[in-house]
């Protein structure tokens, strides 16, 4: 028999793993951003994102099977891992060579979820809801508030032209999303089949058209923060714990904490880039974050615990 205090322990884990992923999306995208300002290239943190998780995910590839991927396929597996591989990084990076934090914060994920909103609809056939359309207009009206501080910003073209990849890297994000829901394809398994194709794929062009000397100018610490941040953080733990958060809370509570990211990190850029955000862009990430939320029913269900801790009798 289980003991009373089983389900708030699952609550807690679930809110700790959660947290987990949030804080490292956040804070991947703000480490990005530094490292561009630091002078490493999109393609120097694309390296660093894949490589690390495919040393680690290669033993349990080989393990599943190379000749289907897995069970994935090849054909499956090129095609996500092309969404979801060095193609989206390369796009999300280079969008901060030319726009600050808050735009990518902002305009990447609210696009992902724009994205695979459509897509899941026609791909997966998954309905949408009238929340998931307030949700929409929400986030669309942020990407207005992003797009106007994009013109007002001193090169404009430069801004509008980093806000242009990261639509297209969410985008991207969205479409891996809906097709890996159509496919049905397990997490953990697409997940090293992502890093390690990626690592293949990208790492012997990249020694052969890239700067490697750049890495090492750029100091043993920053490249063991990207390490962590892009390879292990983003790439591995993150989606492990948000697979566990959706486990222990269920996809809607659990939905929030993609929700809050665009605002954490656009929070962490102040002390750690010194980039304040504007009045449009603090508008943008409002519109965006209420909007996630909206969208994946994590204001119905505090709604609806709320009505019901005031129905509880004491």
């Amino acid at each position: 028999m289980a003991s009373p205090s089983a389900p708030g322990n699952a609550t807690l884990a679930g809110l700790g793993w959660g947290l987990l992923a949030a804080a490292i999306w956040a804070s991947y995208s703000v480490l990005a951003r530094l490292a561009i300002k630091a002078g490493l290239s999109p393609a120097d943190l694309t390296l660093l994102r894949f490589a690390p998780g495919a040393l680690l995910m290669a033993p349990l590839l080989w393990r599943w099977g190379w000749r289907d991927l897995g069970g994935i396929g090849w054909g499956r597996g090129l095609l996500l891992t092309m969404l979801a591989g060095p193609g989206f990084s390369l796009l999300f990076m280079t969008g901060f060579s030319f726009a600050p934090l808050a735009h990518g914060a902002v305009i990447a994920p609210a696009c992902q979820m724009l994205a695979g909103l459509v897509l899941s609809a026609l791909l997966a056939q998954q309905p949408i809801t009238r929340e998931t359309l307030s949700g929409a207009v929400f986030v669309l009206l942020g990407l207005m508030f992003m797009g106007g501080d994009s013109l007002l910003q001193g090169e404009s073209r430069l801004t509008l032209l980093g806000d242009a990849l990261f639509v297209a890297a969410g985008c991207s994000w969205g479409l891996f999303g809906a097709l890996s829901r159509r496919w049905q394809v397990d997490p953990l398994r697409i997940t090293g089949v992502v890093v390690v194709l990626a690592s293949l794929i990208f790492t012997p062009a990249f020694l052969i058209l890239s700067d490697v000397s750049r890495l090492a100018s750029a100091g043993a610490g920053m490249l063991a923060l990207q390490v962590l941040a892009q390879g292990l953080g983003a790439g591995l733990v993150a989606v492990l714990g948000y697979s566990r958060a959706v486990a222990l809370l269920g996809p809607g509570r659990a939905a929030f904490f993609g929700a809050v990211v665009p605002g954490v990190a656009s929070l962490l850029a102040i002390p750690v880039l010194d980039e304040v955000p504007t009045t449009l862009q603090v508008l943008g990430i409002v519109a965006v974050v209420s909007g996630l939320l909206l969208a994946f029913g994590a204001v119905r269900l505090l709604l609806a615990q709320a009505r019901l801790r005031s129905t509880t009798p004491l």
